[in-house]
């Protein structure tokens, strides 16, 4: 009996060859093209010129990459990229930005860039505006009268309470103790353009009894030496009411010492002129110096920035600036 070995027949689609083929073609053109069109990254290199890194403060970014061609900017807070050799810009808002330069379509450099924020410019025609007199006795009625442009809303504090004394465009107030009082107005809810002026509040002897003599003894000798009653000198020459200096790293200090429960609000009534309410910008937002005050007591911070804005006549601060971070864990 003959036996005989048979191999199967082997048979390929001629579709399936053809798209194998076709397949190796479409591959070996893209790596060609892209061989050929190969341009090899260089170094991104780009300068970033402004004076003070401020929001609203014109910016100029310049690349200087070499063999560069194609620029296209992405300045990081969502604006439209931008292309050209040199180009401006202008931030908005504080914070940290991420500047993209990518050169011809292929290349990307990035640098980060930290923008501050605006420095704020009072404008001296918002100010409030009123007169008051040098002086007025303990009950006689004190009238004011505001003055300022556009002036819609007030807030009147007469210094003898820290809360608004009066929300009336002309109001009338009455000591009733003596001393020397600020008078303060706010007018359209805005801290900035607060105005302060000092009055001295007299006693009137019609209604309050003049004060005791006092008798002391002296250890050397047996006679009495009587001291009489101080009366006001009406003649007396007028001194100008200056505050005391500080420095921004004094004052940062003396903010510390506040947060760690050893001051208060009230150790800088000397540099504020007794303005607890004066407005300041913390961290972008407007408040006012005891809310501060209150807001960071019992923590532990640190003053990144701080900026104190002081009257050139009377050294009085206005406006303070301020930014800081919790080092803590709460």
């Amino acid at each position: 009996m003959k036996t005989s070995d048979t191999l199967p027949n082997t048979y390929i689609d001629r579709s399936v060859i053809l798209f194998f083929i076709i397949t190796i073609f479409i591959t070996a053109t893209v790596f060609a093209y892209r061989y050929i069109n190969y341009i090899p990254c260089e170094i991104v290199e780009f300068d970033i010129n402004a004076k003070n890194y401020r929001a609203g403060e014109i910016i100029r970014f310049k690349d200087n990459t070499k063999g560069a061609s194609k620029r296209e900017w992405d300045f990081g807070d969502s604006t439209k990229t931008r292309s050209g050799l040199s180009p401006f810009h202008t931030y908005e808002k504080p914070g940290k930005y991420n500047i993209k330069l990518k050169i011809n379509g292929q290349c990307e450099g990035i640098k980060t860039i930290t923008i501050k924020e605006k420095v704020f410019i009072l404008d001296s025609t918002k100010l409030a505006n009123f007169k008051a007199p040098a002086s007025i006795k303990v009950g006689e009625v004190l009238k004011l009268k505001d003055n300022t442009k556009d002036a819609r809303k007030w807030e009147w504090r007469f210094g003898e309470t820290a809360k608004v004394n009066s929300t009336k465009k002309n109001p009338q107030y009455i000591y009733e103790s003596p001393g020397l009082k600020t008078i303060t107005l706010v007018v359209n809810d805005d801290n900035r353009y607060t105005t302060r002026k000092k009055i001295k509040v007299l006693p009137n002897n019609k209604k309050t009894s003049a004060p005791k003599k006092r008798i002391i003894r002296s250890k050397q000798s047996s006679s009495n030496i009587k001291y009489a009653p101080i009366d006001v000198i009406k003649d007396a020459p007028k001194i100008e009411f200056k505050a005391p200096d500080i420095r921004n790293s004094e004052f940062a200090t003396k903010i510390l010492a506040v947060a760690n429960r050893k001051a208060s609000a009230r150790d800088f009534s000397a540099y504020l002129c007794d303005n607890l309410q004066l407005p300041m910008s913390v961290k972008g937002k407007t408040t006012t110096f005891i809310e501060f005050c209150e807001k960071i007591k019992g923590k532990s911070i640190k003053i990144k920035e701080l900026e104190l804005f002081k009257n050139k006549k009377n050294n009085c601060i206005e406006y303070i600036t301020i930014k800081y971070s919790k080092t803590g864990i709460f």
